[in-house]
Order: C-alpha cells, then structure tokens, then sequence
C-alpha cells in the first residue's frame, strides 16, 4: 500500500487568493486572503502558513497545482513563479489549469452553455465558452475572449446559438460584478450563482486531479503557458516591427513543394495527410492551394476548394520556427481576396475548440461561428468548431432574415 502524498494548489490570478494543501484529496489547510495588487509580498506567507497549519513540510509535497490565468498580469505570473519554485524544490510534479477551465468545471450546469468570468480591468471581463451537457461535464466550446460586457454578451449569444443547448449559465467573480447587465440580457442566467466570491484552489485542485486535458479547456500534462488571452500592447508593437521587413512571398503550390510539405504535416499534425493527397488534389479543378515563401524557403502552406459561390479551408499550416511572423495572416488574405474575385458568397472550416490562436485569427478575417462537430479529432477526442466567413451581402442579408482540419501550428 502507497504512502500518502500531499499537493498544494496556489490560486493567485485574481487579487482573491487562496492555497490549498490537501494530501490524498483530503484538505488540511486552506488559506484565503484578497490581497489587492500585493501578490508579490503576500503569496509566499500564505504558502507558508498554509504548510504550517497543514503540518506538511515542502520537501514532503508530489504534486503543485496553479492557476494559469487568464486574470492579474502579476498574479498569474507570481503564482507561476511561486509553484514552479516549490516544485522545484520538492521534486514535485506541476500542472496548471485555467481560471477558465476550472470554474466550468465547478458549476454544477446541465444542458447550458457555461460562460466563466473573470475580471479584466477597467470593466472589460475575461470570458470563456463551454458546452455542459446532460452529465453536467463542461466541455470546452470556443476560445477565451476579453472586452467590455456588450462584446462578450454578443459572443455568449453567438456561441448560444450553435452550442445545441438552451440557456445561458455565467459563473464566477465577473458575473457577479456585471450581473445586472447579464440579467437583462440573458434572464436567469446568473442563478445560482457559482463563486461570486472569487476564484477558489479547490476548483482549481479538482480541475488538475480530472485529467480530462484540452477537451476541457485543460492544457496538455506539463504544459505551463500563461494564458494571458490578450498580449502586452508593448509584445505586439515590438513583434510587428520585427516581422515587417520580412520578404515574404504567397504563390500557388507546385509539385516539387511536396516532399517538404509532407515532412512538415508530419511534424505538427498528428493525423498528416499524405504527399498522394496533395498530389492528387492539384490536378483537380476548383483546387486553391498556395505555399508561402522566406527568402526561397517554404514558411507555410494552404489548401481550399472554391466553386459554385462557396468554399472551404481543408489545411493552413506554418513551419515550426517561423510562427508570429504574419505567414498564417497572408495566407489567409490571399485566400479571401481570390474567394472575392471569384464571387464566393461564404468560406467554412474547421478548427479544434483548443486552438485558441488559430481560432483568433479566423475571427479577425470576418470568420464566425456556424457550427460544432462533436468528438472530432480521434487524438484528444476535442470537438471541431465550424467557422464561417461570410461576403458583405451576404452578412447583411443573413441578418435581415427571421427569427476538415484546423490550423494548429497558427500563432
């Protein structure tokens, strides 16, 4: 038989903190303090109070759980930073889950769709988009978007009317901060409310023991990346001048790309379509497939069909180490301008619920949700999100009436 094996949990992403040491599952101590801006003077005397209490001393910790936002730049970071020292330390495992993630998986909801907030600054409030079904299991939806509370009440309506569920359940801090909004908009949408309070190390404890991984919004095992959601505005400024000098050039793709463009779909898919299926698709009619060059050097590549006023986006992939460069951008540009020249009237996809940057980048070329394809990609068992770019008219149009792969290597 095992010994027992302790873990603690530091949820700092928003200024209400708390850290959970808990052995087996079973709490020990559980300290909780709203520090304000304080993270970085007040989180380690709360890790430390919370391991005297418990009796558990920090070499004697397996497992380190933290939040990886989105919520307080700092918080997040300082929590991150405070986890992966004791982890460190102690020869512990770490995994992160998002404030997200874990308040979804927290809310009780059946048949809703389950929109997480947290927030942001000013009034703008982080949100997330899962889909609980009859079990009360959130699955993931769409990815986290930030921005003032009309914004991201017509997201929830947006993701509302493909999810195949009837209602609207808001959980979290940012709920209650903005309930009267979300009430009107969505009534009974903040009933019962789910940790008004702020955000806990519990949640955040069960969301790291689930191991239900990027299905549920939960990153891969071992995955420690921030999600911040939106970037620095001084990040974008510096990466834009950065990549603005770039000779990047867009031409149609040719049989002796091929061989390359096979290795890289072996390299970041995990089901790649094989070199005979390029090749048996270029000789085909309504074929519109374009390789982006660097200085002679394939940097990525797409694949669509257009015909009959309508289209499709089967694959756009960008070669490891030459992602945020603006190829998967030109890529894209290049595609719905030949879309409009050949008078396409709507251009569909598919994109995982996880992929986050891809989806953020179909957004801001006029892409929105359609549709959702559920238990698609046989490797995570994620559902695929249907996006679809529609023309001018055919927007204003679509509004006057009554009431195949995703980008993964995109960033």
């Amino acid at each position: 038989m095992s010994e027992p094996s302790a873990g603690i949990a530091i949820e700092a992403a928003t200024e209400h903190v708390e850290v959970l040491v808990e052995r087996d599952g079973e709490p020990l101590a559980h300290e909780i303090e709203n520090v304000g801006h304080g993270h970085t003077r007040r989180l380690t005397p709360l890790v430390a109070q919370a391991l005297t209490r418990s009796g558990v001393r920090p070499e004697e910790l397996r497992r380190v759980a933290v939040d990886l936002g989105p919520g307080s730049f700092t918080g997040v970071r300082v929590g991150l930073a405070t986890a992966e020292a004791l982890a460190l330390a102690a020869g512990a495992t770490i995994q992160g889950a998002s404030s997200l993630a874990a308040l979804a998986l927290a809310s009780g909801a059946k048949r809703a769709l389950v929109v997480p907030l947290v927030p942001a600054g000013r009034r703008d409030v982080y949100a997330g988009f899962f889909r609980a079904g009859g079990r009360a299991e959130a699955t993931l939806l769409a990815a986290p978007r930030v921005g003032p509370v009309p914004e991201i009440l017509a997201a929830a309506a947006e993701a509302l009317a493909m999810s195949g569920v009837p209602a609207v359940r808001f959980v979290g801090p940012g709920a209650a901060r903005e309930r009267e909004a979300l009430e009107r908009a969505f009534p009974g949408s903040t009933s019962p409310a789910v940790r008004f309070d702020g955000l806990s190390a519990l949640d955040l404890a069960a969301a790291v023991a689930s191991r239900l991984g990027p299905k549920a919004g939960l990153p891969p095992r071992g995955d420690l990346t921030p999600s911040y959601v939106r970037s620095a505005q001084a990040e974008e400024r510096v990466r834009h001048a950065a990549v603005a000098g770039d000779p990047l050039t867009v031409r149609p793709m040719a049989e002796h790309d091929l061989p390359r463009i096979a290795e890289v779909e072996r390299e970041v898919f995990s089901d790649p379509w094989p070199e005979a299926f390029f090749r048996g698709e270029l000789s085909h009619a309504g074929v519109y497939a374009r390789v982006a060059e660097l200085e002679g050097t394939l940097a990525g590549y797409s694949m669509a069909w257009l015909g009959a006023g309508t289209g499709h986006l089967g694959n756009l992939a960008v070669v490891p180490g030459n992602r945020r460069r603006g190829i998967a951008r030109r890529l894209i540009e290049d595609l719905l301008d030949r879309a409009r020249e050949e008078g396409a009237r709507n251009l569909s996809l598919e994109v995982r619920v996880s992929n986050f940057a891809a989806q953020g980048l179909y957004r801001a070329h006029g892409f929105r949700l359609a549709g959702l394809r559920r238990r698609y990609y046989r490797d995570t068992g994620e559902d695929a999100l249907v996006m679809e770019w529609r023309a001018p008219g055919e927007v204003a149009a679509r509004r006057a009436e009554p009431g195949t792969r995703e980008a993964s290597t995109l960033s």
